[in-house]
């Protein structure tokens, strides 16, 4: 049986290695892990990689969505009129 990978919300990058002085050091892509709207906003989190593969991205990480501490964010409230008891 063949085993399916998952990446999604996995990231790598390669070592950019052309001459232009005005390239990226290093390119590549990224799985998204749900629906993405335009302009939101992604953590994502990269490592070295360190394997001897000259085919291995120079480095991995993944995206995430923003770390929530026990329900809250460190986002202001927004109140609505209606729930301003004066």
């Amino acid at each position: 049986m063949t085993e399916q990978w998952d990446n999604r919300g996995k990231i790598a990058l390669w070592k950019n290695t052309t001459d232009n002085s005005s390239a990226p050091v290093a390119k590549g892509h990224f799985y998204a892990h749900r629906d993405i709207k335009e302009g939101e906003k992604i953590d994502v989190s990269l490592w070295k990689e360190s394997s001897q593969n000259s085919n291995a991205p120079v480095m991995k990480g993944k995206i995430q969505d923003k770390f929530v501490k026990d329900g809250f964010t460190d986002a202001p409230a927004v109140a609505d009129d209606d729930d301003i008891p004066f």
